[in-house]
């Protein structure tokens, strides 16, 4: 690449095939923790140091194509048109190349359950400057069902298959006369498993158990992981257009299908004190499960539709590109959500027995919401690049970009609540970028500073219902002597909400338990969620200094360090923790009802009055072959096959991460105790991977580390510690050739098997009495656990 910063990491042929990637996908998610940005950004994607139209016009290349990964820092993204807050990863393909693959891979978890198969094609020719790729992919997993896991029931969720009897107020007496019989006072008594008679003669029967409800497992009705299917295609083609012109042409078609089942249906049945079944005094309500009724369920298709392309050229100096993309996704939802028990209430006030299982007639009726939400995008963008300009030092680089966008969706919900949101938008933005050479050795020019240079860019952009917004940079890149490079950067951004945060449909579900930081128990709410329409734009200063040290002239390794220090404007979060400050801040999301009793819960996303982060990203990254280089033994002058080695670690120091929610509000510290998501943000956590290959077979590894955290609740209930977490994957591949040199269908035939999450690490998380909560019983927070995939591939 033509750039005086040096990469973070490469890698070439060999370290690639040391990874035992079998995809692009599969080589990104090995080395993922180098390429993603300190806020966690995704990265840019080029090919050949070029633009592509996106990420599907690359995806698909098999990893036998590349022969060399380079990973640049930030700044890098400016001359290619992007703001520098995102890394840079450059695909680099071999001249000729031509490959047709089959896949065909199984696996399921090693406790049982989420078992999946997966088959893929494709092909891949590269002619020079042509490319062609064809590919086609299928995929499947199977549900989980609780029954799989070990989950014991929430004992704060008071239904059952036959019933739990409570008062009619939260916490109050059921009946003065069974208060008496059982000496205690009794606010919840289970149904006893017998038939009761007709009368008070029966209130005996509810004394043994009083104060002790009988809990209802739901494993056998609920799945912890839903079931999927996805189709895939693609198509690209690239080549030269005329002399002086090249572009490409993507096209992509996706459909997916899951299906959850979330359990039987809850409902609280208000059963009068004169019901010739009732045994009580007075009015009671029975809190059950539904389960002579098929449970509740969810079913989502989405079908998402890409064409993409890309024109570059060369006019007078000028480098220039020209990228064009069209997108389009259709979502259709079917989400039932509890029974109309209008029917059955009728039937028990008019006698029936509330006690034994309701007749399935009268809960024929559900109250489903059916979602559907249609979307579509089309964006153009240009990118010119010259070097007008020749200071003492070199040339300056100038980079113009002009983009246009129109994205629009259209949701809808039917149901008991419907709601319509139709939305469209339009963004118009202009962008400069400029590096300006200070200081070169090489053109002898302040030598003794060595290379020393500027960047500065600035882009203004309209968004329609947002008005005008801009971003701006201002950075330096400083080389003192070769194998030192020093980044410093300014960074002020502002960014529009997404459409899905805007406008993704609404959706609410009754009688959702949800941990509540204030007692540290489960509460019942109806949860709504959706899109906020009255969200605003994002702003973000980030400043940052960052090393890059390549000790070392003849070997591949790289240390890299980058300080960051963050503060955000309305940021765009989600709050997930009730927790007595999100709820004293944001009581528009929280909703009590007469008694004080909390009544629904919006996860929807809003914005946060502002938020200061400080970051330190350590990196280091090393790739290279084992052995000295001897001499060519073969007829074409090759040396001796070597081992391959790549690998890599990243730690990652938080300093501090402190947020308002509102003016005025307390300061929350999401490192010392505070929390949004329910979780916690760990001060330490670090990523390592790493490979060895040699003649087709090899192994790899990499793993993901956190430190351990408490969240601090009202109560000793809601007050929780998250021990350090630590999983680890490993990789193995086989040449089958290699060990059946004789047999020719073995040739280019390799076996490969990938565990994940070795070890079986889960979170664990007890409160301060020593007590898992129930919603973070292990096997909710990770239900799928460790996973074994093997797979077949061959080479044509």
């Amino acid at each position: 690449m033509d750039t005086a910063i040096q990469p973070l990491a490469t890698l070439d042929a060999g370290a690639i095939s040391a990874t035992g990637a079998t995809s692009i996908d599969e080589l990104l998610r090995t080395i993922r923790g180098v390429t993603q940005s300190g806020d966690g950004q995704e990265p840019i994607f080029l090919l050949n140091a070029q633009r592509v139209s996106g990420y599907q016009e690359i995806g698909n290349l098999p990893p036998e194509a590349i022969e060399k990964v380079e990973v640049f820092p930030e700044p890098v993204a400016l001359q290619y048109g992007y703001p520098p807050t995102r890394r840079i990863v450059n695909f680099i393909t071999k001249r000729r190349f031509r490959q047709l693959s089959l896949k065909q891979a199984a696996g399921t978890s090693t406790r049982g359950g989420a078992g999946n198969a997966n088959a893929h094609v494709d092909y891949t020719r590269l002619r020079g400057d042509g490319r062609l790729t064809l590919s086609l992919d299928a995929r499947h997993t199977d549900a989980l069902l609780q029954t799989r896991r070990r989950v014991l029931p929430d004992p704060d969720v008071p239904f059952d298959a036959r019933g739990n009897v409570t008062g009619t107020l939260a916490g109050g007496e059921i009946d003065p006369a069974l208060s008496a019989l059982a000496g205690q006072f009794v606010t919840i008594v289970p149904v006893p498993n017998g038939p009761l008679p007709i009368g008070m003669v029966g209130l005996g029967g509810f004394v043994a158990d009083a104060n002790r409800p009988r809990l209802f497992d739901l494993s056998p009705l609920h799945t912890l992981a839903p079931s999927n299917d996805t189709f895939h295609g693609e198509a690209v083609i690239a080549n030269r257009i005329g002399r002086r012109l090249s572009g490409s042409l993507t096209l992509t078609a996706d459909h997916s299908r899951e299906r959850t089942v979330f359990g039987p249906a809850s409902t609280t049945l208000l059963i009068s004190g004169d019901n010739p079944y009732s045994p009580f005094g007075r009015d009671f309500l029975l809190q059950r499960y539904l389960v002579e009724a098929p449970p509740l369920s969810q079913r989502t298709d989405i079908t998402t539709l890409h064409a993409g392309s890309v024109v570059r050229g060369a006019w007078r100096g000028w480098q220039w590109d020209w990228t064009g993309t069209l997108d389009t996704q259709h979502r259709n939802g079917i989400v039932a959500k509890a029974i109309d028990m209008t029917a059955a209430n009728a039937a028990i006030a008019g006698g029936a027995d509330p006690f034994r299982p309701l007749d399935p007639a009268l809960l024929a009726k559900r109250l489903v919401d059916h979602t559907v939400q249609s979307t579509y995008g089309a964006g153009t963008k240009f990118v010119a690049t010259n070097r007008p300009l020749r200071l003492p030092a070199g040339r300056v680089t100038l980079t113009a970009t002009f983009e246009g966008e129109q994205i629009g969706t259209d949701s809808r919900t039917r149901g008991a609540n419907p709601s319509a949101i139709a939305f469209d938008r339009s963004r118009v933005e202009g962008a400069v970028a400029l590096d300006l050479p200070i200081a070169s050795r090489r053109e002898d020019v302040l030598p003794w500073v060595g290379e020393l240079s500027a960047n500065a860019s600035a882009t203004v952009r309209h968004v329609g219902g947002f008005g005008n917004l801009s971003d701006s940079t201002l950075g330096a890149n400083w080389a003192p002597f070769a194998g030192l490079q020093l980044l410093a950067q300014l960074k002020r951004s502002a960014v529009a909400p997404t459409l899905d945060q805007l406008a993704a449909p609404q959706i609410s579900a009754p009688q959702i338990p949800l941990f509540d930081f204030a007692t540290g128990r489960s509460t019942l709410v109806t949860l709504f969620l959706g899109g906020n329409p009255a969200l605003s734009a994002e702003r973000r200063r980030t400043r940052s200094i960052g090393a890059t040290v390549k000790p070392f002239a003849k070997s591949e390794l790289r240390i890299g360090a980058t300080y960051e220090a963050t503060d955000i404007r309305d940021g765009i979060q989600t709050i997930f923790a009730i927790t007595p400050a999100a709820q004293a801040a944001l009581p528009e999301l929280f909703v009590r009802d007469g008694t004080g009793a909390l009544a629904s819960v919006a996860f929807r996303p809003i914005n946060v009055f502002r938020e200061r982060q400080r970051t330190l990203n350590i990196t280091l990254a090393a790739s290279g072959q084992i052995g000295r280089a001897k001499p060519p033994t073969t007829p074409d002058g090759r040396p001796p096959d070597r081992p391959t080695f790549y690998g890599g670690i990243g730690p990652t120091v938080r300093f501090a991460d402190r947020l308002e929610l509102r003016p005025g509000a307390p300061t929350l510290d999401l490192l010392d105790g505070d929390t949004l998501s329910g979780g916690t943000a760990q001060r330490l956590a670090g990523y390592g991977y790493g490979g060895l290959s040699y003649l087709g077979n090899g192994g790899t590894f990499d793993f993901y580390c956190t430190g351990g955290a408490t969240v601090r609740g009202s109560v000793a209930a809601s007050t929780l510690t998250f021990a350090p977490l630590c999983k680890i994957n490993l990789t193995g591949s086989l040449s089958i050739h290699h060990f059946l040199p004789r047999r020719d269908w073995t040739r280019h035939l390799g076996l490969k098997i990938e565990i994940a999450n070795v070890t079986g690490a889960r979170q664990r998380v007890r409160d301060a009495t020593g007590l898992v909560p129930y919603r973070y019983q292990p096997d909710l927070l990770d239900p799928v656990g460790r996973a074994v995939v093997l797979s077949l591939r061959k080479l044509f």
